[in-house]
């Protein structure tokens, strides 16, 4: 090949993967564009005192805004700045709705004259929520207003530490305090999360001494999409509970309970009962100890995965008739679910961010 041609075939090339690059550029900053003027500084007077900061993600071109109950936990007085007007000015919020269980907060905000709100979309396709898929959080840590980063989703489906109703994505983009009610992006920038705290183990004996993880959770779309239907309409989000101690069976807990206990369950997967004594609100509905749930209203329960999926499609007070394994017998049993509550005084502590985990294990049984 002559060298005119060999410079040629160089330049065309690199012109290629100029564009390329210049392409994915355009791309990217319009990306960071969107999550950013999207994404808003929540601070809060409780008493006219400065009581704490947050963030949060507009979601509809009238100043509705997601973020985290505890943000605005109590609150006297909300601002919330957006990115475009560089804390110059800010917008004083109302709270529209509240979802504590979800740990959720609705809030909204008036636009100043001819101003208009840069708003994110929730992600509806869950299918896109998976792990190894590449994410963005936004939010204020430590403060640090507008701070993007990076990571991946580590795990889907993780119960809420409050209750097993309550989903989680659990990724390593960096969170800290202050990024509570911040959104977690996909590369669509649409919302796929809102932060919420983020896992700080206790370091050896010292139980004050906690070192973060590195991994942070946030609510999950299909939680917020639920909690969302309710806090619109300025109501209470219909929570039910079965308010039962139960593990999940399977070959180890089978193992345990003969063991210790000399009592033969079923081989077969559900959810079993677990220190059920008399007057609990179990017990009152007819349950055992050993009783293993297998069903509900038909619905296959496998584990308290499955039994927190039904559960979202029923209201307290609602009547589920629940198929139980109890002495070898298969038998149906009438149950009137109760209402989920919540502990506020939770809220009330300092540190609502940092969560020490269950250093027993990874958690997925209990309903309160």
């Amino acid at each position: 090949m002559k060298l005119y041609a060999k410079i040629l075939l160089v330049s065309l090339l690199t012109l290629c993967t100029f564009k390329v690059y210049a392409d994915d550029l355009i791309t990217h900053v319009d990306l960071m564009s969107k999550v950013l003027n999207s994404t808003v500084l929540v601070r809060v007077e409780k008493d006219n005192v400065p009581a704490g900061h947050g963030s949060g993600v507009i979601i509809s071109e009238d100043g509705n805004i997601l973020t985290n109950y505890h943000v605005i936990h109590k609150a006297d007085k909300i601002r919330v700045w957006l990115h475009k007007d560089r804390r110059r000015r800010s917008h004083e919020a109302t709270v529209i709705g509240i979802d504590p269980v979800s740990d959720l907060a609705l809030i909204d905000i008036d636009p100043w004259p001819d101003e208009v709100f840069n708003h994110a979309s929730l992600e509806h396709d869950t299918t896109k929520i998976i792990a190894g898929v590449d994410v963005y959080a936004v939010g204020a840590p430590l403060s640090l207003g507008w701070s993007v980063t990076k990571g991946v989703i580590n795990s889907i489906n993780r119960p809420s530490f409050l209750t097993p109703y309550v989903y989680l994505i659990q990724h390593d983009a960096v969170i800290q305090e202050g990024s509570s009610g911040g959104p977690l992006f996909n590369l669509n920038g649409n919302v796929i999360g809102i932060n919420t705290y983020v896992i700080a183990p206790t370091k050896g004996k010292i139980e004050k001494l906690q070192a973060y993880s590195g991994m942070g959770y946030a609510v999950q779309t299909d939680t917020i999409a639920n909690s969302l239907m309710w806090m619109v309409q300025g109501v209470e989000v219909p929570r039910p509970a079965m308010k039962l101690n139960v593990i999940n069976l399977n070959d180890d807990v089978r193992k345990f309970i003969f063991d210790k206990e000399g009592k033969v369950v079923p081989n077969t997967f559900g959810i079993i009962m677990n220190f059920l004594e008399e007057g609990d609100y179990g017990s009152l509905q007819g349950l055992k100890n050993f009783d293993v749930i297998v069903a509900i209203d038909g619905y296959p329960i496998n584990d308290m995965r499955d039994m927190a999926s039904y559960m979202q499609n029923k209201k307290p007070y609602d009547m589920v008739y629940l198929m139980i394994i109890r002495n070898g017998e298969f038998q149906i049993l009438p149950y009137k679910l109760d209402k989920l509550e919540i502990p506020m005084e939770y809220y009330d502590r300092d540190n609502v961010t940092t969560i020490p985990p269950n250093t027993e294990g990874e958690k997925e049984e209990g309903d309160k």
